[in-house]
């Protein structure tokens, strides 16, 4: 039985050709009407609303909390890094105050509040407000910062 290679779903690399005028003319053409001849112009810059407040976050903020914080306990830690800082700072800003030194056990009891019921221990939290800069450790003391009011790039 004679092999006929015209059944094969493999094209010889050979045969194949650039497209023919006529296959050309097929496709769509811009028009010269589509194009713009005006440069384009930059925009405005982008000025905070009203309800954001002088910060341009507050009310973002206030939604991510709103978010990952319920009833006073933190359901889980975002994974997103800008989300994390926001959450991170709520908490040290309710839990600590600045300048103020906490033994370990202090600190872990004011954590251990947060973390009932929620996906994420005291021991985590504390570990993520020290990388944070929300809370600073020398020898098993931890203080929060004075200036960590809107701090939080570790």
């Amino acid at each position: 039985m004679p092999n006929d290679r015209s059944d094969s779903p493999v094209e010889d690399p050979e045969s194949s050709q650039p497209p023919q005028q006529s296959q050309l003319s097929q496709q769509p053409q811009l028009s010269q009407s589509s194009q713009s001849s005006q440069p384009l112009q930059p925009l405005p810059p982008l000025q905070p609303s009203p309800d954001t407040g002088a910060a341009g976050g507050d009310a973002r903020d206030g939604m991510i909390v709103r978010t990952f914080v319920r009833d006073g306990r933190l359901v889980r830690l975002p994974a997103r890094w800008t989300r994390k800082k926001v959450v991170l700072r709520h908490i040290a800003e309710q839990t600590f105050v600045p300048g103020v030194e906490y033994p370990e056990r202090t600190v872990d009891e004011k954590l251990r509040a947060w973390c009932e019921d929620g996906e994420v221990d005291h021991v985590t939290l504390r570990r993520h407000l020290v990388d944070f800069g929300h809370l600073r450790r020398s020898d098993g003391i931890y203080a929060r910062p004075a200036d960590s009011a809107r701090t939080g790039s570790a």
